[in-house]
């Protein structure tokens, strides 16, 4: 059985003015998948597979920084099924690493399907306890038997040894900014590469850089190294050519020079690439923003969330499936320099370390107790100290309140309105009020229109660029004619946030934020609107004593989902077996009672 999930989305960070900034942070997205799928397969109830050796062994000691870690099964295993290591707060992968992000590995297996090598892109850190598990629980495509049996949780730990950061091994890029993949990076912008130890200086590096781009010159580039070697940036004449995709490739073949370390080892050849697209101006990207912030800023914050979902007149109740956050996230500006490592300690002392994604200087943490009570308890209010580092720069150190109370739960007051709106006429939405807040206390509205590709905001409150005020006193809000389209269903997030902290200067280009927030999640509906539902996220199934599967998903509540199956995750056809109306919390149960089905059987929740 393998179950897609979605990923839970992390607060935004706040990078400008504290009002408009929390339009960023308070999108508190429950990020999914475009549809569930679910792999069932009978084969499940045959003998599971053994792990029955690993290297480094189990409590191992010394070992070396760059040792592979070794897996031997005493069976064939599915070897179609990808390595996907987990990002602590976002999924759960088939292998894990305490502490988080400790490495990021590659898998490869060997011919007889029965041996995992699973390599660290870069070196385990030195003197470090590891510990590792395979099919963890909740795993994202856990590991199965050839045969389609999964294998049990297995875990183990080891130590390494002193390593020598270099000593003779490959060096490895472990950061770039601007990060592979940005987009609207402004014009102005340097280069810069981060490496994992000290790089030789005196290397002609311009031999060793390929650079591809309409209207680029990549003799108009300039290179300098930082004091300890590490971070190489890379500084162009003039400003980029504007919206214009930009690539880079580290050592590639035939360079007339290579990169490589301190010691002599070169980095990588043709390994270590990368791309980033301009924008219109210096400004990152050249168009209004509705809060106002640069989008080539960077942010720093930490807060708690409660996600709550309002499908009728009455109280809004928690979401299905994790209502309750703490999260904490450090992100780099574009232009650098790149956060290598953070951390938040708690009022009572305890620490929690902020987990590297890779490349890109994006840190985050993140945690989703059971309930309100038990969030309040792990993550009190008071002062909360941030600490980050910046590649070439000492450590900031802030200290961050975090409100004790929180604000009220958002709730739609004509809710039975919101679901027959007259598009072509003004509409006023209203809410209960704020209660208790201070002048720095925020509300947000967002209204969305979400298909299989995405989602589209088309109302927001406040917007710079309209310009539109949302007042923390206000308790309704005039969405204009027209604003929305006939015979349509809009997703829309009313957001309390109770600020405790908020800065714009403490760091250049970075902004922070400490918050509690509430916010609900509702439909806006014109005419006799079809309902546009978000996508389903499977999160339970079972065997039941008939034989059949069943299959747990959540999605919008009241709303109703169509099951389909195939035989193959990539198959272009898929059959439909059923459909299923989540009750009132977003949850549906499915049995598939079709006969004649054989396994592997492939499922998908489809939003009608």
């Amino acid at each position: 059985m393998i179950c897609q999930h979605g990923f839970r989305g992390f607060l935004r960070f706040a990078v400008g003015p504290a009002a408009l900034a929390w339009r960023r942070i308070l999108r508190t997205g429950r990020v999914a998948l475009a549809s569930g799928v679910c792999l069932y397969s009978v084969a499940a109830l045959a003998q599971a597979p053994q792990l029955v050796s690993v290297s480094p062994a189990r409590g191992a000691t010394g070992v070396a920084v760059n040792e592979p870690l070794v897996f031997t099964f005493d069976r064939d295993m599915n070897t179609s099924i990808p390595l996907v290591p987990s990002l602590p707060g976002i999924f759960v992968g088939n292998i894990e690493f305490d502490p988080p992000g400790v490495a990021f590995v590659d898998g490869v297996w060997s011919e007889n399907k029965r041996v995992l090598t699973c390599t660290p892109s870069g070196d385990w850190p030195p003197n470090t306890s590891i510990t590792w598990r395979l099919n963890p629980v909740g795993s994202l495509f856990p590991l199965t038997s050839a045969t389609g049996t999964p294998l049990g949780m297995v875990s183990g730990q080891f130590t390494t040894g002193a390593g020598g950061g270099g000593g003779g091994n490959t060096p490895e890029l472990v950061a770039v900014v601007p990060a592979i993949g940005a987009v609207g990076v402004p014009v102005t912008t340097t280069v810069t590469f981060v490496f994992d130890r000290p790089m030789k200086k005196t290397t002609p590096v311009a031999g060793a850089i390929q650079w591809q781009g309409n209207g680029l010159d990549p003799a108009r580039f300039s290179y300098s190294w930082s004091a300890d070697g590490q971070n190489l940036v890379a500084d162009y004449d003039g400003d980029l050519p504007a919206m214009t995709m930009i690539a880079w490739r580290l050592n590639p073949p035939g360079a007339a020079s290579r990169l490589e370390s301190a010691e002599g080892v070169p980095l990588p050849s043709d390994t270590f690439n990368g791309m980033f697209t301009t924008g219109n101006t210096g400004g990152g990207g050249g168009g209004c923003d509705p809060d106002g912030i640069p989008d080539a800023w960077g942010g720093y914050n930490f807060g708690k969330s409660g996600a709550f979902v309002q499908t009728s007149t009455a109280d809004p109740v928690p979401v299905a499936e994790e209502p309750f956050n703490f999260g904490a996230m450090v992100k780099s500006p574009q232009a650098g320099p790149v956060i290598t490592a953070a951390s938040v300690t708690l009022p009572g002392g305890a620490k929690k370390n902020l987990s590297a994604a890779p490349f890109g200087g994006f840190l985050f943490f993140s945690d989703t107790p059971a309930s309100e009570a038990a969030l309040d308890a792990a993550y009190p209010g008071g002062n909360y100290t941030l600490r980050f580092t910046p590649s070439g720069q000492a450590e900031r150190v802030i200290t961050m309140n975090l409100p004790a109370a929180w604000p009220p739960v958002p709730k739609v007051a004509n809710y039975t309105e919101a679901q027959s709106v007259n598009p072509k006429q003004d509409f006023t939405l209203r809410w209960n009020a704020f209660t208790g807040a201070s002048a720095q206390d925020y509300i947000s509205l967002v209204v969305s229109s979400t298909n299989f590709s995405g989602s589209t905001v088309v109302f927001e409150a406040p917007d710079l660029c309209v310009p539109r005020e949302l007042p923390v006193t206000a308790t309704s809000i005039v969405i204009p004619a027209n604003t929305l389209q006939p015979n349509q269903t809009y997703q829309a997030t009313l957001t309390f946030a109770r600020i405790g902290y908020f800065s714009t200067n403490a760091v250049p280009q970075m902004a922070g934020s400490a918050y509690v927030v509430r916010s609900t999640d509702f439909t806006l509906r014109t005419g006799a609107g079809t309902v546009t539902g978000v996508p389903a996220r499977f999160i339970g199934y079972r065997r039941l004593p008939n034989g059949n599967p069943e299959l747990t998903f959540t999605g919008t509540p009241a709303h109703p989902y169509t099951l389909q199956r195939a035989t193959s995750l990539t198959a272009r056809d898929w059959v439909n077996v059923g459909a299923v109306t989540t009750d009132a919390t977003g949850r549906g149960v499915f049995e598939d009672a079709q006969p004649g089905k054989q396994p592997p059987l492939f499922y998908r929740a489809l939003t009608n």
